[in-house]
């Protein structure tokens, strides 16, 4: 029975912290402070939900769990110190005059759930969890907007106060020498091919699509916000409660048509509609940062029917008919994929590192060899066919691809012995006491 209570209870503190918190006067009765920073109070929920939140992403991702409420109560220590060492940082930070923009916040938001999806597989994978959690991306993103933008303000102020590291490259190969077996392998990396056989729609529902696009121009060439038109008329349930925000992104990593089309846009202006294969955006460029563009959007779906998957699956069986019969890959990408950005390549996506792709996709790659082609698998808004191009597995790394990473390593901990002596000194500027 050990340790079977304690995904529940996780999910219990979660789910009491972010859908049914207590109203203001209730909480100030029911809750406690168990520390003082400066004048920033720390209360035992705080550190209860940083313990279940920890339990929480750990069950997700699959990593060992608390053993007993011993081992609970230990992180509970933890997460107190970590919660004190954290507001004081943040109150020097503010002091320095250190500022964290909302554009910021939300980048770095995208990024935390990028890093949860890749860690428990995929998209459906967390949607899955969350459902059975019953915790909608919403509820998510609302309770960790607050920690993200707390780290942002610790990382700033780190990156201030301990950015210059002192390593000597000796330092470097020393490690390499003494610690191989510590440093970790270069993951297995495949080049890739596609051909990518969209699900089109009916007549009646593209006119069904461009008909609330346009309903969605109107009201913008009527002098409503971007942001109001995007809450009540965007599809995206990512970025609508943000008023279509995006963040910022690369041009390099945005769809080649939409990438020439926002490129040509001055700040504050609206793109004219464009097609995706899941649908049509209206793209809005809210300010530029170095060569990265913040962007919002408006997105309006195509809903095809059971029928029109089925037409999409015949071309994609058909194709890899054809394919096996011996015609050529390149050929076959080039004059029926509908992947704009790959097909004149003859489908060729790059090489990526195995552990970066969908669990589909790896499964569909196992067991190729460089030229093989995989089945028909199933892909966002239709169907793939892949070519495996190459396969380099698995290995150790050598002394100059391994620099980055030890080096990494050594600053980082050079960085925690200097914040380690200065929080010590920080603890007799601002007031810190505790009360657990």
């Amino acid at each position: 029975m050990r340790g079977t209570w304690l995904p529940a209870l996780a999910a219990a503190l979660l789910l009491a912290s972010i859908l049914a918190p207590a109203p203001a006067g209730a909480q100030q009765l029911a809750d406690r402070i168990v520390a003082v920073v400066g004048d920033k109070p720390i209360f035992a929920s705080d550190v209860d939900r940083a313990v279940a939140e920890e339990i929480y992403v750990r069950s997700i991702r699959g990593e060992p769990l608390p053993r007993d409420s011993a081992e609970v109560d230990s992180l509970r220590a933890q997460f107190l110190e970590s919660l004190i060492d954290r507001q004081i940082v943040i109150a020097k930070a503010k002091k320095e005059a250190i500022e964290v923009t909302p554009t910021e916040v939300e980048d770095g938001l995208d990024q935390w759930l990028s890093d949860l999806v890749k860690s428990v597989g995929s998209e459906a994978a967390l949607e899955a969890e969350r459902a059975k959690q019953g915790i909608t991306l919403d509820d998510l993103k609302a309770r960790y907007r607050k920690e993200i933008e707390d780290q942002l303000y610790v990382s700033k102020f780190m990156r201030q106060q301990f950015g210059a590291v002192a390593l000597q490259e000796a330092d470097i190969d020393r490690f390499f020498k003494e610690k191989y077996d510590s440093i970790p392998s270069l993951p297995e990396v495949v080049g890739i091919a596609h051909i990518l056989l969209s699900v089109r729609s009916t007549p009646a529902e593209e006119e069904k699509v461009h008909s609330k696009v346009t309903r969605a121009l109107d009201r913008l060439r009527a002098g409503e916000s971007f942001d109001k038109v995007a809450r009540e008329m965007s599809e995206d349930p990512t970025t609508r409660e943000a008023g279509g925000l995006i963040g910022l992104v690369a041009p390099a990593d945005l769809e080649r048509d939409i990438a020439s089309s926002v490129g040509n846009l001055a700040v504050g202006q609206v793109s004219a509609p464009l097609r995706t294969g899941q649908g049509i955006e209206i793209v809005k460029l809210d300010s530029k940062v170095g060569d990265r563009l913040e962007l919002s959007h408006i997105f309006i779906g195509f809903v095809p029917s059971a029928e029109d998957s089925a037409r999409a699956r015949k071309i994609a069986d058909e194709t890899h008919a054809k394919l096996l019969a011996g015609e050529s890959f390149e050929g076959l990408a080039k004059q029926y994929s509908d992947d704009a950005a790959t097909k004149d390549n003859g489908g060729y996506v790059g090489e990526i590192e195995t552990t970066s792709l969908d669990p589909s996709y790896r499964e569909a790659i196992q067991g190729l060899n460089p030229g093989d082609i995989s089945q028909v698998i199933s892909a966002p808004g239709g169907y793939q066919i892949l070519k495996l191009i190459s396969r380099t597995a698995s290995r150790k790394p050598s002394l100059d691809e391994a620099k980055p990473w030890i080096r990494n390593l050594l600053e980082n901990r050079k960085r925690e012995e200097e914040l380690s002596s200065w929080l010590a000194a920080a603890r007799q500027e601002i007031y810190v006491k505790r009360l657990e």
